[in-house]
């Protein structure tokens, strides 16, 4: 292990200097203005607390960033002492915890009320669904960087102090930082199996593939939520995958760090992976409402990352996808943002060829890359442990 720590240690200062910035990449929220959510007029309001309420409110500094870390939550008794624990952890690095509880049954808000002493602002009362409530939590931090947590993950030890020192490398002014997404890694958990969840492009062809980003690993600027606005409530499981395209499209900066802040459970809501590709396909037709849906369905099965999980839509498919996209082009050849979008998916290569073609394979460089960084963050973890 000794070896390995050597070999890699240039990865760590590459690591911890690395900034690939991509800014080609409604009124909504705001840092600081509002401390509490307002009041409910139907009184349905469980409950309520926080250091806020005792007047202890936290703000950013200059040269001192603060991370607001918003965890909305429904029925997690079991897991969320784990998440309030991995935050109160958190060193080197002023942080905030800002937790909404969708008045769960479970003995969850016992739980928080529990924690009340390391809770900026917490409460409990009904909301419209997930991204309703994450738009509440929002609304309420104070952060020059927002990350959403969810209540069955974790942080990694120095997730606050490597977000904060990524934006300290590009961000001059962190009491009003500029628009702005950093995009860090995540161990991404499924059973006994851990991988490390390095953030892929987002660019013109996510509208086709969906971006390839934990959005659990996202700390965004108020700047960047004031462009994006909100999460899109009518979405139940891609509207994180929306926000991160409007972000690109409103011009938002993206850093990509590829160091791991969060340890991520695979499954919940985004498991449901019949939902999640018809989502997709709502995506696509935001995007590009000049086309039928029998096109949207088509680029799907052409582009669509996970093939397998497209054998429900089997019937949705055409029969040759190389002349699909041949007459498709033809047809829309004047749509510029359609015509970005695929070649950023390099749409050429399935010329000529009806079955789906595979993208080209991870080059030996790219693996080993993704090899010495995974060696390098379980060895840090463990020598830190």
């Amino acid at each position: 292990m000794l070896a390995i720590a050597r070999a890699t240690a240039a990865l760590c200062a590459w690591i911890d200097t690395v900034s690939d910035t991509r800014s080609d990449a409604p009124k909504c929220f705001t840092s600081s203005e509002v401390d509490r959510l307002p009041e409910r007029p139907d009184g349905r309001r469980r409950a309520e607390g926080g250091l806020r309420l005792q007047g202890r409110l936290q703000s950013p500094e200059p040269g001192r960033p603060l991370v607001s870390y918003v965890t909305v939550v429904r029925n997690a008794a079991a897991t969320l002492p784990r998440t309030l624990a991995s935050v109160k952890a958190q060193r080197g690095a002023a942080v905030e915890h800002l937790v909404v509880d969708g008045l769960s049954d479970d003995g969850t808000l016992a739980v928080i009320e529990a924690h009340a002493r390391q809770i900026d602002y917490y409460v409990s009362e009904p909301d419209a669904g997930l991204y309703d409530a994450l738009n509440k939590a929002v609304s309420v931090a104070r952060g020059s960087l927002v990350c959403v947590l969810n209540a069955d993950d974790w942080l990694t030890a120095d997730a606050a102090a490597t977000a904060s020192r990524a934006l300290l490398r590009v961000e001059p002014n962190v009491l009003n930082p500029a628009p702005r997404l950093l995009l860090t890694a995540a161990w991404a958990l499924d059973g006994r199996q851990r991988r490390l969840w390095l953030p892929g492009a987002l660019d013109a062809g996510s509208w086709l593939r969906c971006p390839d980003i934990c959005h659990n690993a996202v700390y965004a600027t108020p700047a960047a939520y004031r462009a994006t606005g909100p999460y899109d409530g009518g979405l139940h499981i891609v509207a994180d995958s929306l926000w991160l395209l409007t972000a690109l499209q409103a011009g938002v900066a993206l850093d990509a760090v590829p160091h791991p802040t969060v340890n991520y459970s695979m499954g919940g809501l985004s498991g449901d992976t019949r939902r999640h590709v018809a989502e997709c396909a709502q995506l696509v037709q935001r995007r590009f409402p000049a086309l039928t849906d029998d096109e949207v369905w088509g680029l799907l099965h052409a582009f669509y990352p996970h093939e397998p999980h497209l054998a429900p839509f089997a019937e949705r498919s055409t029969a040759d996808l190389g002349s699909f996209l041949t007459d498709l082009v033809a047809r829309h050849g004047s749509d510029a943002a359609l015509m970005e979008s695929l070649q950023a998916l390099h749409w050429q290569r399935q010329q000529g060829h009806a079955a789906r073609v595979r993208p080209p394979r991870i080059c030996r460089a790219a693996k080993l890359r993704r090899s010495l960084l995974k060696r390098w963050f379980e060895w840090r973890a463990a020598s830190v442990g």
